[in-house]
């Protein structure tokens, strides 16, 4: 009889120390728009045409994480770690539940995966306090953090699919010139994220593409590169025949709406010449979850070949 797919624990539910090695938590930023896709409001006119369907290519924040920490959890076993999904705002249980969900039931390793795309103050400054707030409180656990998602070639994949799904003309090359694509993450101020990792993995983007692609990348808000710059860059110097924007967030919500799709917006009126598209976000793509879990793996090596 096939073996029935694992799934993550909720912080409420008992886990089975002898079953893992460890405890795991998936520690994401969650969302106060949390909803179904009927709330997801993610249609937008580009050049005179609606965007059909993206709202069936989005799920909601916390359907989509919920996914997200079930393949997690496949992939590491139920044998080696139990996944306990966690976010630092709005989506309990917040990581304080997550960890004595956890210890309390005698899994005293534990890892905190960040599943968060970039390195701005969520998972610089905050995690760390986190970090050392959770260590204070359970004593008897050893809290081990593994790296976060970073520049990776398999979400440059994600991100080359998305532009080569289209399909339009807005995401080819058009006579002689090339086509543009804008990756835009979340916004962080420069002080918390000086995007470096962003500009390899753009490079990294452009690389999969191919030739007839100019790539460049930028952020939603606070920080360098504006969206803006890094268009005018596009227009003026690599001389685009189009736009594709691939907004680099999990899900839709309120950086989506406001600030990725008001500055395309606010583009297409400075530039009415030039087609552009917007895909939907990453989503719950399984290679995330991967790139996750090798992160984990990363941080059961050290601790073992340190023993």
């Amino acid at each position: 009889m096939p073996r029935a797919a694992a799934r993550p624990q909720d912080a409420g539910q008992r886990v089975q120390a002898q079953q893992a090695d460890w405890g795991v938590i998936m520690l994401c930023h969650g969302s106060q728009r949390g909803g179904s896709r009927a709330e997801c409001s993610c249609v937008w006119r580009l050049n005179g045409s609606e965007l059909p369907g993206w709202c069936l290519q989005c799920p909601s924040t916390p359907v989509g994480l919920r996914e997200t920490a079930s393949r997690l959890q496949e992939q590491l076993t139920p044998e080696r770690a139990q996944v306990v999904l966690s976010c630092l705002e709005f989506i309990q249980p917040h990581p304080p539940q997550a960890v004595r969900a956890l210890a309390l039931q005698g899994l005293r390793r534990i890892v905190i995966a960040p599943f968060l795309l970039g390195h701005g103050k969520h998972a610089t400054l905050e995690l760390q306090e986190v970090l050392e707030d959770l260590r204070r409180e359970n004593p008897q656990a050893q809290i081990h953090l593994a790296g976060g998602l970073g520049a990776d070639p398999r979400i440059a994949e994600v991100v080359v699919e998305r532009v080569r799904a289209l399909g339009g003309p807005p995401a080819r090359p058009t006579q002689g010139r090339p086509a543009g694509v804008l990756v835009v993450k979340a916004g962080t101020k420069t002080q918390y994220d000086d995007c470096l990792w962003l500009a390899e993995l753009g490079s990294m983007v452009e690389k999969g593409l191919g030739l007839g692609y100019a790539v460049t990348v930028a952020q939603s808000h606070y920080g360098d590169p504006t969206m803006e710059s890094a268009v005018a860059r596009l227009v003026d110097q690599r001389r685009v025949s189009s736009l594709t924007c691939v907004p680099y967030l999990l899900f839709p919500g309120l950086i989506l709406q406001r600030n990725v799709l008001g500055t395309m917006s606010l583009l297409q009126d400075r530039y009415p010449g030039l087609p552009m598209a917007v895909t939907p976000p990453l989503g719950a793509d399984p290679r995330l979850a991967a790139v996750a879990a090798d992160r984990i793996q990363e941080v059961w090596r050290q601790v073992d070949g340190a023993v």
